[in-house]
């Protein structure tokens, strides 16, 4: 019995996992120039909302969670960016909370006002590396054009300059990360 325990303890992590690091990274990177994942999220007021509703808008996303400490600096600055710069582009925080009110914490508690979404399987975005989202971490960004087309994925935007760069001169989050 134990040996069968052994092998099946040895078979089914390969299964759920399968790919190696590079192969995830890969598929992650490939998502780039495709059209962005269809996906379910929910506004604050619990409608039912994903990318595709926004056709014809470029969009911003930043993905955060209230579990994520250097996300609170991050969106703060954005909101500051938001409120400073009129963005030419649609502006969304996508939250990866599973809880709602830690949610709502962390919205008081950075000053928030912006739109935001709540992921309805926020497990899966990470642990698939959804968006493009390669290093598979928070916080992390991603531009979305006109045609609903991933055009680019980043995490090292953080200042109020490099948002507004983005918001408003359609920097790309490489060009913006350097200012």
């Amino acid at each position: 019995m134990k040996q069968v325990r052994l092998l099946l303890f040895l078979f089914i992590p390969s299964i759920s996992w399968g790919q190696s690091y590079e192969e995830k990274v890969a598929v992650s990177k490939a998502l780039i120039g495709k059209p962005v994942q269809a996906h379910t999220f929910y506004t604050l007021d619990k409608q039912s909302f994903s990318f595709q509703n926004l056709q014809g808008e470029f969009i911003v996303a930043y993905f955060f969670a209230s579990w994520c400490s250097p996300c609170y600096g991050t969106l703060e600055n954005l909101d500051k960016a938001i409120k400073n710069t009129p963005p030419t582009v649609r502006i969304v925080a996508v939250s990866l909370d599973e809880d709602w009110i830690k949610l709502k914490r962390m919205l008081a508690k950075t000053g928030f006002s912006g739109e935001v979404w709540k992921s309805a399987d926020a497990k899966s975005v990470l642990r698939e590396r959804l968006f493009a989202n390669y290093s598979g971490s928070l916080p992390y960004i991603i531009r979305v054009d006109q045609q609903g087309i991933l055009i680019e994925g980043g995490s090292e935007v953080k200042t109020s300059e490099q948002w507004s760069a983005i918001i408003s001169q359609n920097a790309s989050l490489n060009e913006a990360s350097k200012i």
